[in-house]
């Protein structure tokens, strides 16, 4: 096969490798109109298949054998996007190297070639053999129908037929290189590569696709899988509407790719509306969240080069680069409750693995088995449910998978409630576990506590403004329930900083408690199994 390589023109040596793969009957030069739009951030890699191009003719072509020169023509991890058979190659690549496909995205491909009962929405047995026929009788018969259906639907078929004639090989391919791509065509099946495929997948749809039923992309949905249908397009979007599709493509390519589930229950929003307003501001007064988020990455495994690590509510993403660095997971999954800290982070942090999900912990949407290391550092304390936090914990971590986290005990702001008892009955600071409560927790999900540390901290504050403004900058408002509703007189206030005042130190300084917890728990080789999970949104 010929391979012919493009630099991105920015930043060439850190930019993602992606893989162009053409379909049948037209070479590589099917991207032309796209390139301009891709090269600007991918190092490009267009591939002729054999026969096609600049390839020579094949005596036949095997699956296997195509698979393993693609791959080893690419870099250790790289992208692809396919075009009709090309897409069909893409699946087959993810399929046969998890490890090293990164990303897919395919235009005008369908699980199978031909329908079967499992997957109906294809093109029917009859026209196929009319088709096979007209190829062994003349190839050049065959291409200007095959032109002509790929046109087909558009919103002006002449002038593109016209684009499609001019991009179309210089040298006709054989009747051997068609037929020997029709057969590859109807050995690919590819229904279940989709039902467990492990990296994100865009599918990219014509409106009026004469080759690809629309009623297929209604079947890659079912499959949680990310689709597109570009209107007024036929089998060929990327050459009647390059611009659109590349669009899609650089967004679905981009590393801080935010995806959002929902609902909340009415806690988890006002937590997530909390943090989301201080994320401006969250770094400014988190002194104490790093110093703890440093201490925690010092329990991390020593094991470089993991397929996934998550950061269980990464916040603002500070953590991110330094996991990153550290583990050097072939995906990063960055999952915070609140968009607005995602939104920080995304345009804050350079990352190359990172995919950003907004979701709840208690919830975690990626599939059973699925992660090597959870990182979570001053986050699951706002955790409604903690036997369904670990419980998810156990479902997604791999045998073997390690969770390490940082948490807040209940002695923590005990001088902030010590004064407000003074005041009245009402909770006006968040309560934080007990260790007891936690521990079964833990080992009720089925999970091993390997390490478990506590630390104590005392910060102290000259006035206490200081620390209200810096508690509101971190977003951290009482959330629980039994919480005052409404303003507050101005003689509980008054009452309230009074009763704290009394409690100032030998240094005449307002002291502030906070009881820590480092822990590192693993879920044993051999686990009980756990139900799957309905889907795993980062495949899609």
């Amino acid at each position: 096969m010929f391979f012919q390589i493009i630099p991105a023109q920015q930043y060439a040596d850190t930019a993602e490798h992606l893989l162009l793969i053409h379909g049948w009957g037209i070479a590589s030069r099917i991207w032309c109109d796209c390139l301009p739009l891709l090269s600007r951030k991918f190092n490009l890699t267009l591939v002729d298949l054999p026969g096609f191009g600049k390839s020579d003719e094949p005596d036949g072509v095997e699956l296997e054998l195509l698979l393993n020169e693609m791959a080893e023509a690419m870099p250790a991890l790289f992208s692809v996007l396919g075009f009709s058979l090309g897409g069909m190659l893409a699946v087959q690549l993810a399929d046969k190297f998890p490890k090293r496909v990164n990303r897919v995205a395919t235009i005008s491909s369908n699980a199978v070639f031909l329908e079967t009962s499992e997957w109906p929405a294809a093109m029917a047995r009859q026209t196929h053999q009319q088709f096979y026929q007209m190829a062994e009788q003349s190839s050049a018969t065959a291409l200007k129908r095959f032109l002509s259906l790929q046109v087909k639907g558009a919103v002006d078929p002449k002038s593109l037929l016209k684009k499609m004639r001019a991009i179309a090989d210089e040298c006709m391919p054989s009747v051997n290189t068609l037929l020997s791509g029709l057969d590859l065509l109807t050995a690919i099946d590819n229904v279940k590569a989709l039902q467990s495929i492990k990296q994100p997948l865009l599918c990219v749809f014509g409106e009026h696709d004469q080759l690809v039923p629309i009623e297929a992309e209604v079947k890659f949905k079912q499959l949680a899988i990310d689709t597109v249908v570009i209107d007024g397009a036929s089998h060929v979007p990327h050459v009647s509407h390059p611009v659109q599709v590349c669009e899609y493509i650089n967004q679905f390519f981009d590393p801080v790719k935010i995806i959002e589930i929902c609902p909340k229950k009415l806690n988890k929003i006002k937590v997530a509306e909390s943090f989301g307003r201080a994320a401006s501001t969250y770094d400014d007064v988190a002194g104490l969240q790093r110093d703890v988020g440093k201490r925690l990455q010092q329990f991390l495994p020593e094991q470089e080069s993991f397929d996934r690590v998550m950061d269980l509510g990464c916040g603002t993403g500070y953590f991110l680069p330094q996991l990153e660095k550290k583990l050097q997971p072939q995906q990063l999954l960055a999952l915070d409750l609140a968009e607005g800290m995602l939104q920080f982070s995304r345009s804050h942090r350079i990352l190359q693995s990172a995919y950003w999900i907004c979701a709840d912990a208690e919830s975690i949407p990626v599939t059973d088995n699925s992660i090597d290391v959870i990182f979570s550092s001053l986050a699951i304390q706002w955790c409604e449910n903690v036997d369904a936090l670990f419980g998810e914990v156990f479902r997604v971590l791999k045998p073997g998978g390690k969770f390490v986290f940082s948490t807040l005990g209940p002695n923590t702001l005990c001088e902030l409630r010590q004064a407000w008892r003074v005041v009245d009955n009402y909770v006006h600071v968040n309560h934080f576990l007990p260790e007891d409560v936690m521990r079964r927790a833990i080992t009720g999900a089925g999970l091993s506590i390997q390490a478990w540390q506590e630390k104590a901290i005392v910060l102290q504050y000259q006035k206490l403004t200081d620390l209200t403004r810096e508690l509101k900058g971190l977003g951290a408002h009482n959330i629980n329930a039994g919480r005052p509703e409404g303003l507050m007189g101005k003689q509980r206030i008054k009452a309230f900083r009074h009763a704290y005042e009394e409690q100032r130190d030998h240094q005449d300084k307002l002291p502030v408690s906070y009881q820590l917890w480092y822990a590192v728990i693993s879920k044993e080789i051999k686990s009980r199994k756990i139900s799957t999970h309905p889907q795993d949104l980062t495949n899609g």
